[in-house]
């Protein structure tokens, strides 16, 4: 009998290693582990390249969890981060979250959220792309993305297109058997968000996007090696569509917006009946998002509100 060629086989096996792509399963309570345990089976049958590593499976009876769990955040391709409303403000989840950031793009790390809206995510979760996690279009997205970014050992579009509906309707059962499922863990932890805890942050998640567009423009040259614009007149603009926008998110409509020092005055109107009354607390928090004081008037330049930073 001709003897077993082990150098060839760990040739083989060193090279199907080096074309599986990893991916890094987070998860903290008993519906996001459940949710991660399924993802880590089914992904495979999907995108066969891929190499899931979830914590509650993959450490060794004996192994150091958090070194281990370490050593692979440092290795990984891709993290999906299973989120339910009652661990998003779990420590774990966010030390992971934070982890996966540093490691690989920022568009690579997906909250995976179960029993959950977009709008329900809070900070610092919330600065991913999300996914609902029953959503057929959402999850061939997450695939699609994660095909398109992994080089050589990517399919075509219309392998994984058939591959996703051939195996979608086990994985939609199972995916809305654990949303569904009563929560077995102590319900205190659940976040609730208000309404102004959610405006508000989208508030400032839209001004830090508008600062970076604005830092990114400023540095771009022209020909001459000039910036584009000058730093003042970007932000300026800026703050014009984020003012803007604030208000169309109530119901009305900012006429027109005046710099004076520190100051930023807003002449305002209503824009429909639906509009609701400007208060205080919408203008703090605006003044809070600029960096400056807030003054609004109506069209006859009476003060409606001011804010109060100091």
């Amino acid at each position: 009998m001709r003897p077993v060629e082990l150098t060839s086989i760990n040739q083989r096996t060193d090279r199907k290693q080096e074309t599986a792509i990893k991916l890094f399963l987070s998860w903290s309570g008993e519906r996001s582990r459940e949710a991660a345990e399924t993802l880590r089976s089914w992904l495979p049958d999907v995108l066969q390249y891929i190499n899931p590593w979830l914590s509650s499976v993959d450490i060794s009876a004996g192994r150091r969890g958090v070194r281990e769990i370490t050593d692979e955040l440092s290795e990984t391709d891709f993290g999906i981060i299973c989120v339910t409303p009652e661990n998003q403000s779990s420590t774990w989840i966010n030390f992971e979250a934070g982890a996966l950031s540093k490691q690989v793009n920022g568009g690579y790390v997906v909250p995976f959220l179960i029993g959950m809206k977009t709008t329900d995510l809070i900070s610092p979760l919330s600065q991913f792309q999300a996914i609902i996690g029953d959503s057929k279009g959402d999850v061939q997205k997450l695939l699609f993305d994660i095909n398109s970014a992994s080089g050589d050992p990517a399919i075509s579009r219309e392998r994984l297109e058939r591959s996703l509906q051939k195996n979608w309707p086990e994985f939609e059962s199972k995916m809305r058997t654990i949303t569904a499922a009563s929560l077995r863990d102590d319900g205190s932890n659940t976040v609730h968000r208000s309404e102004a805890d959610k405006t508000e942050e989208i508030l400032l998640i839209a001004r830090q996007l508008d600062h970076r567009m604005a830092e990114i423009e400023r540095y771009t040259l022209r020909d001459d090696e000039t910036p584009r614009r000058p730093s003042r007149e970007i932000r300026r603009i800026s703050e014009e569509k984020f003012i803007a926008s604030s208000f169309a998110k109530i119901g009305w409509e900012a006429i027109r917006s005046s710099w004076e020092g520190n100051i930023v005055i807003n002449v305002a109107q209503r824009s429909g009946e639906s509009s609701q009354p400007i208060s205080r607390d919408f203008v703090e928090r605006l003044a809070k998002s600029l960096g400056r004081e807030v003054v609004v008037l109506g069209e006859t330049g009476k003060v409606i509100v001011r804010s109060n930073l100091s």
